[in-house]
């Protein structure tokens, strides 16, 4: 009986390997800081006063970290995130500075700006750090 027992508690443990433990790669939530692992050349939306956006094609360098900016609903393909550091550079406005151009930052109405990640990404492209919260 005490084989039966030491083979049970291997074939749990194993399960518990294979599945994981712990949280989900691909799942994020708010405040979740996620890395990127390349670069990776994606749209940065822009939000504008009136609820306007638009937006412009740039790459975020391997090692920036963006922090999640809102919990995704299960069905979401994207997550929106927002860069905190970016080249060691951590300062906000010197992030902001590094990603939008200044003509559109200077324009009237720009109050903000964001990526929507593909999910996908999450544990090849860009890798979850920590949380926030």
């Amino acid at each position: 009986m005490s084989n039966f027992k030491v083979v049970i508690s291997f074939i749990i443990i194993a399960l518990i390997m294979i599945s994981g433990c712990g949280p989900s790669t691909k799942d994020v939530k708010k405040g979740d800081i996620v890395i990127t692992e390349e670069v990776l050349r994606e749209r940065a939306e822009t939000q504008w006063e009136d609820n306007f956006t638009d937006g412009f094609i740039t790459e975020i360098p391997k090692g920036t970290k963006l922090e999640v900016l809102f919990t995704p609903t299960p069905a979401a393909k994207v997550f929106e995130c927002r860069p905190i550091e970016v080249n060691g550079e951590k300062d906000p406005d010197m992030v902001e500075a590094f990603f939008v151009p200044e003509p559109i930052k200077n324009k009237i109405g720009y109050k903000s700006y964001s990526f929507a990640l593909k999910k996908e990404y999450l544990g090849t492209k860009v890798k979850k750090l920590e949380s926030k919260n």
